[in-house]
């Protein structure tokens, strides 16, 4: 019965039962003072006769049924107004607030649920928006104020340090331009899932990557091994996954030591679902454990001191986890990094 009450349909069906069972009740009621009447008086003391008197039964009752819809329905809506009240204190400075379900009635319930719903990602996404700002201004300050320190030196001085304000451009236009590459495949994580996407040949993407790499790791005096088969058909968006792939190729070239490797192959599951596993590899003390999570997050760096500005794993993380997948170093091995992804079509049977 509460369950009933619960619903707007059931509180409806319950008004109009009881509406019926007060006007059988009243019928029962009146049949015998009407008959008494009839035998008193005899037919002529009726004053209104067959069909007449019915209507003029039917018409108090329907009267009294759309008074009593009337009110079931302003009582069962009634909480619609404290719902309105809720949403309306939704905003950037309040951004946790939520409509309440508890007193709705059960048809409104799955409405207000998908707009607290979309109302929970709507929050993540600002929160987002906040911290990326925070996070770039923060960054973007030490590399403009080097440089703005090189070009105060230079106009004090007379003379242009050209190679060393080339590097700071450079430097800051790298920044630039990883965070506008970070903040543009977060929205696509949200705007799309990675199943969502075409199956594509994440082999050939990975030897691509290796190729535009191969320059900077000659002239480290550096090797690259890559080991890949011929296909790994996986879901997604082939720039992004380049850029994945290229970032972790960079991590080993500026931040690891020797022979660089990038191998790759499928791997089968007990549960018969199959991965797409890419790891890169080189020979240098890799990152200490206690980092090894930490590294990942944007702006965070194994060590203070190195190059970069610790995006770069970060965005390799954010388009795994935008394709279905995953990404980590191995276990007891602080320089390697491992990258899973699900296998698409047929393969992954």
């Amino acid at each position: 019965m509460r369950r009933l009450l619960g619903s707007l349909r059931g509180r409806l069906v319950a008004g109009m039962l009881l509406m019926f069972a007060l006007g059988l009740g009243g019928a029962f009621l009146l049949e015998p003072v009407a008959r008494r009447a009839q035998a008193i008086g005899g037919a002529e003391s009726i004053i209104f006769q067959d069909p007449y008197q019915d209507i003029l039964m039917l018409v108090p009752f329907s009267l009294g049924a759309i008074a009593l819809l009337w009110l079931v329905s302003g009582w069962s809506l009634r909480h619609l107004a404290s719902a309105s009240r809720e949403a309306a204190i939704v905003g950037p400075g309040n951004p946790n607030a939520r409509i309440s379900t508890a007193r709705l009635p059960e048809e409104i319930r799955p409405l207000v649920s998908a707009i607290n719903g979309a109302l929970d990602r709507l929050t993540d996404a600002y929160r987002a928006e906040q911290r990326f700002v925070a996070d770039a201004a923060h960054e973007l300050r030490t590399p403009l104020a080097v440089l703005s320190l090189h070009l105060q030196r230079a106009k004090l001085g007379g003379e242009i340090d050209w190679p060393t304000i080339d590097q700071d451009v450079v430097r800051l236009s790298k920044l630039v331009d990883q965070l506008l590459d970070l903040a543009r495949k977060e929205h696509a994580r949200q705007a799309v899932s990675g199943a969502d996407e075409p199956i594509v040949n994440l082999s050939r993407i990975a030897r691509e990557a290796a190729a535009g790499i191969f320059p900077l790791v000659d002239q480290a005096s550096r090797q690259l091994d890559v080991d890949l088969p011929d296909n790994l058909p996986v879901h997604g968006r082939a720039p992004d996954l380049h850029d994945m792939i290229r970032n972790l190729l960079d991590n080993a070239l500026v931040h690891g030591e020797g022979l660089i490797c990038l191998s790759g192959g499928i791997e089968h599951r007990v549960d018969d679902s199959s991965l797409a596993v890419l790891v890169v590899t080189d020979d240098g003390p890799g990152v200490p454990p206690s980092l090894q999570k930490i590294v990942f997050e944007r702006f965070r760096k194994g060590r203070s001191d190195s190059e970069g500005h610790g995006i770069g794993l970060a965005i390799a993380r954010e388009v795994a986890e935008a394709h279905d997948g995953h990404i980590a170093f191995v276990t007891g091995q602080s320089s390697r990094v491992r990258a899973e992804l699900p296998i698409a079509g047929a393969a992954s049977r």
